[in-house]
Formats: C-alpha cells, sequence, structure tokens
C-alpha cells in the first residue's frame, strides 16, 4: 500500500549488516530494490532500522540460532530482493506470448543464493511445465504471467522461512510438562487475527487472507459461545440464551463442504481451457441459492460476492485476479524441482513431499 513499507526484516538488514556481508550477497540500500520501494516509503518514523537490527540478531542467539542459520536466512532475504528486480522482455514464440528474463547481476546473485543453476532458475521462471498421462508438455509464459510467477515464488520462500523460523523459536522456548504433580506450566497465548481486507479490487490473495479471518472468527465463536453455552445447558444452570452470529455456514462454502467454492477454483485452474468465464460460471451454478454468496447481476459482470462476518466483499475473477493467481502457485512448483534442495533441504529440514504441498 501506499507510504507503507515491505516487512521491516528488509529494511533492518540493509541498516545493520556490515558492508564486507552486503558485498558477499550483492546488497545495497534500500531504495535500489522494487519490493521495498512499492510504497514509496523507507524509512519508518520511530523505529530506528540499526538498533532492531542488532537487537534482531542478539535474540536469535538467546534462541539458539546457529551462526550458519542466521546467514542462510540473510541469504534467503537477499535473494528476495534480488528477484523482485528482474526485469523481463516480451517475445512471441510460434504465436504464442513469451518472455524472457533480461540476463543482469540480480539473476545471477540470486541463481548463486539459491545454490540453483542460473539458465534453469530463468526457464522455470518463464515456462510451464504440465505432466499429463505421462508426457512433459512445456509452454512459454507470457510477461504478465512470468511477473506473477516471480512474485508468488518469493513469498513461498518467504513464508516458509517465516514458519521454520516460529518452529525453532517455539523449540527453543519449550519446557516440558514436569513429572511433579504441583508443578506448574505458566503460558500466555495470543490470538492475533489478520486484518480484513476489502479493497476495489479483491483477488485470490484477498479470498485466503478474508478466508483466515472467517476461521479464526470461528474460533472465538465456538470457544466464547457455542461450547461454554452447551456447558451450561448439560449442567442445567440456570442462565439467559446469549443470541450470537454463527459463521459456520460461510465457512462451508468457501472450503468446507464438497464443492466448495476454493475446491471450484482449484478444479477450474487445472483445466488447461478453464478460463475466468467458466469458472465463474461454475461457481454461480453450485452456490447462487446460498444466503452467503451474491452472484453478479447479470452476464456482464465479472465479480461475485461473499457475505463474510464482516461484511460483503466483492471479488474479481477478472484478467489476474482469482484463476489466474491460482494457477500461478500451482505454476510456481517448476522452480522447486531446479535443484536447489540443499539450502531448503539443510535449513528447513522438510520431506520433499512436503515442499510440494
Amino acid at each position: 500500500a501506499y507510504d507503507e513499507r515491505n516487512y521491516h526484516i528488509f529494511y533492518c538488514m540493509l541498516k545493520g549488516m556490515t558492508v564486507d556481508e552486503k558485498k558477499k550477497l550483492g546488497l545495497s540500500k534500500a531504495t535500489d530494490y522494487t519490493y521495498l520501494t512499492i510504497g514509496k516509503c523507507t524509512v519508518c518514523d520511530g523505529r530506528d532500522d540499526l538498533k532492531e537490527y542488532s537487537n534482531i540478531r542478539s535474540a536469535m542467539k538467546v534462541l539458539m540460532f546457529t551462526e550458519k542459520e542466521n546467514w542462510e536466512i540473510t541469504k534467503l532475504l537477499a535473494a528476495i530482493l534480488h528477484m523482485g528486480n528482474l526485469r523481463y522482455e516480451a517475445r512471441t514464440y510460434d504465436n504464442l506470448d513469451a518472455c524472457e528474463v533480461v540476463c543482469c547481476t540480480h539473476l545471477t546473485t540470486a541463481a548463486t543464493l539459491l545454490e540453483v543453476d542460473c539458465k534453469d532458475l530463468m526457464n522455470c521462471l518463464t515456462s510451464r511445465t504440465l505432466i499429463t498421462r505421462g508426457e512433459t508438455v512445456s509452454t512459454p509464459l507470457s510477461m504478465e504471467q512470468a511477473l506473477d510467477v516471480r512474485d508468488a515464488f518469493v513469498k513461498g520462500i518467504y513464508g516458509r522461512l517465516f514458519v521454520w523460523i516460529v518452529e525453532k523459536i517455539n523449540a527453543a522456548i519449550y519446557k516440558p510438562a514436569s513429572s511433579q504433580p504441583k508443578a506448574l506450566r505458566r503460558s500466555i497465548g495470543l490470538l492475533d487475527i489478520f486484518g480484513f481486507e476489502n479493497f476495489t479490487i479483491n483477488s485470490f490473495e484477498q479470498l485466503c487472507i478474508n478466508f483466515a479471518n472467517e476461521n479464526l472468527q470461528q474460533f472465538f465463536v465456538r470457544h466464547v459461545f457455542k461450547l461454554e453455552q452447551e456447558e451450561y445447558n448439560l449442567e442445567n444452570i440456570n442462565w439467559q440464551h446469549i443470541e450470537f452470529t454463527d459463521n459456520q455456514d460461510a465457512l462451508d462454502m468457501i472450503a468446507i463442504k464438497p464443492m466448495n467454492i476454493i475446491s471450484l477454483i482449484d478444479e477450474e485452474s487445472k483445466f488447461p481451457k478453464g478460463t475466468d468465464t467458466t469458472m465463474l460460471n461454475k461457481l454461480n451454478f453450485q452456490h447462487k441459492l446460498n444466503t452467503n454468496y451474491i452472484p453478479p447481476k447479470n452476464n456482464y459482470e465479472t465479480q461475485f460476492g461473499i457475505q463474510h462476518f464482516a461484511g460483503v466483499v466483492y471479488y474479481e475473477t477478472r484478467g489476474q485476479s482469482l484463476l489466474t493467481h491460482c494457477r500461478d502457485e500451482a505454476l510456481t512448483m517448476n522452480v522447486w524441482f531446479v535443484g536447489f534442495a540443499r539450502l531448503f533441504f539443510y535449513l528447513f529440514n522438510y520431506q520433499f513431499d512436503l515442499i510440494l504441498c
């Protein structure tokens, strides 16, 4: 968003690293990177990036991150910045829209940091590989598609890195239960609810974020209202029933029951001839009678609405929105096969099938 920074760690890292560390990673200052300047803001009032980076490094030592692990984390973050600076040129091959990554230091540096071959990385970012009936078919991506694949790929790296760091922290602070009967285990539980998103144009990303919000809202409703009042009824406690809004029906429609919205989008993204129109038609046919679904008013509209607990959100199906973003997430799986397993398997210690899920 305008006047907002990307994740603070990038700015802290660029301020706090030594000149030698930056040189090894091919890094410079925050204003040189596309991902860090989209919001036209690289400085945050009240934050000292240099001091915060020092605090982060100190905290990671306390939490038993090794120097090698810290360096591998930094390499991945640096690779993300270099990937964001890649430039593409449109091409046409056999009457198909295609593109090429312009050879530059950002491409070679990103490949080096990810421990992959530069040509392999380029091919995976500009082509789609489908396996049907044992045959492998490769088709080029348009420049617009390739940019979406690139962005989805770096989001995948950052997301898995974040989860791995959280698991490392949990393992470091975990205290096994004591065998002593009077021993107490003190803990504080925090429920951090994501910001509900409703923009002028809402795509697959907003659908996923708002679905997460629906789940968190149901968690709250279930534990504060449903289970508590069921307990009162079982114990025959005389009390006044509290009315509440239950969003379980919306959850069922989005991702729980058969033929739910996400499963239909996923199914359509796998059909070579699947289009925004065919996907919207299937959604309308399946859910038009659901009170939580708002179909288009006519055949020319390309949005459908969902009655979320926080309000109605309309999702755009045309162009680079729902179907394309879902399809691009699948296309990025090409990159996982490039061969940088050494870095990821060392850092995350994941099984191969987990990486692909």
